[in-house]
């Protein structure tokens, strides 16, 4: 990190090209990550300058996305907190800080475009890009207690929508990247080993050019096989073309084949097409929890249990690890449980995650279908 900049860069400043905020170098991959982000995300400059926002921060603050940009951030404040909430965010922009501290959390006051006011947290983290410092501004639109309870129940019914519309639009995003690597990549790369075969036979075996050809094919076979499971990790087919149980016994020998931990999968009975909502989410959460399980659980083995009751689809993992344990939310890394909830809150759904005796985690989904 560099040395910290003097007051005087947050005076505001005319925008000019070289101040742009330089959306090419953080790829459209991420541009894309950042657009479907649940949060709103708004990126300023050192001069509180909004050099990027996404939809959510468009629709929180009742403006269009594309219209934020080279408005200052304090537009976005009500007059009677303007000053505070600015020279607070200025301050930190500003700030020298020991070891890698370089995020805070504040609860803002916002103001949109129709003059509401509104209650947020934020979390803003501070970035180097080319030597100039950017913020990277979190938000989370806050319910206000005051509101009555009619008010709330339609606040957050319609924050529930919009959180169910945006990871629809995630399993789209998922489905259509699966389906360009193992079609397009993934064929592509299956013709080119048909190349190199011909080119193998064709070659004479007295020659040293074999051997490298032999190299070359092993290395496009290992290509090959990863470029599938990148698009099976993404959104494998079988869910698709099949449905949920298809892609779960799939998903389950695949994680015994690689991990080696035994997987034992207990199915009552469960809705062949449930709905795409609810398969996407029943797919995403066992995927999240096998993935815990093979870094952190130290688990021999793990069993899904699936089964539907008065229409309610019903998922338990279970496994003989290490457990979670009573400061395990509060350390890095436990996010893929909290996107785990919000995905289930969202769907209507309710999620229990508890250690079990005497040893293990046990994780319990349950989601209301319809027929």
């Amino acid at each position: 990190m560099s040395d910290p900049l003097p007051s005087s860069m947050m005076m505001p400043a005319p925008m000019s090209a070289a101040s742009t905020f330089p959306i090419n170098k953080i790829g459209t991959w991420l541009s894309a990550v950042i657009q479907s982000s649940l949060d709103g995300v708004i990126i300023i400059d050192a001069h509180g300058r909004i050099m990027l926002s996404n939809r959510e921060a468009g629709r929180m603050f009742g403006y269009p996305a594309e219209q934020l940009p080279e408005k200052p951030l304090d537009i976005l404040f009500p007059p009677a907190s303007k000053k505070a909430q600015s020279t607070q965010i200025s301050n930190f922009a500003t700030a020298e800080f020991s070891g890698r501290r370089l995020r805070i959390k504040l609860d803002l006051q916002g103001l949109r475009a129709n003059g509401e006011e509104f209650l947020s947290s934020a979390a803003i983290a501070r970035v180097m890009i080319d030597g100039d410092v950017f913020l990277a501004v979190i938000l989370r639109e806050l319910l206000d207690p005051a509101l009555p309870d009619a008010q709330r129940k339609l606040a957050q019914s319609t924050l529930r929508k919009l959180a169910l519309s945006s990871q629809q639009a995630n399993e789209i995003e998922k489905r259509r990247f699966s389906k360009e690597l193992y079609d397009e990549l993934g064929q592509r790369l299956s013709v080119l080993k048909l190349d190199l075969d011909w080119l193998e036979n064709s070659t004479p075996t007295d020659h040293k050019i074999p051997a490298r050809i032999s190299q070359m094919q092993q290395l496009l076979d290992n290509i090959i096989v990863r470029t599938r499971n990148l698009a099976s990790a993404l959104r494998p087919s079988l869910l698709d073309d099949f449905g949920l149980l298809p892609a779960v016994e799939w998903m389950s020998e695949s994680f015994a084949k690689k991990t080696g931990i035994a997987c034992n999968l207990v199915n009552e009975g469960i809705p062949s097409r449930p709905g795409d909502q609810v398969e996407s989410a029943v797919f995403r959460v066992l995927q999240e929890s096998l993935l815990n399980v093979e870094r952190h659980a130290q688990a021999s083995h793990v069993t899904i249990h699936l089964w539907h009751t008065d229409q309610h689809l019903h998922v338990v993992i279970a496994d003989d690890g290490i457990g979670l344990g009573e400061d395990r939310w509060k350390k890095p890394g436990c996010h893929g449980l909290s996107a785990m909830q919000e995905r289930i809150y969202t769907l209507g759904g309710t999620l229990c995650i508890k250690d079990t005796k005497p040893h293990g985690l046990t994780i319990h989904a349950s989601i209301p279908f319809h027929s």
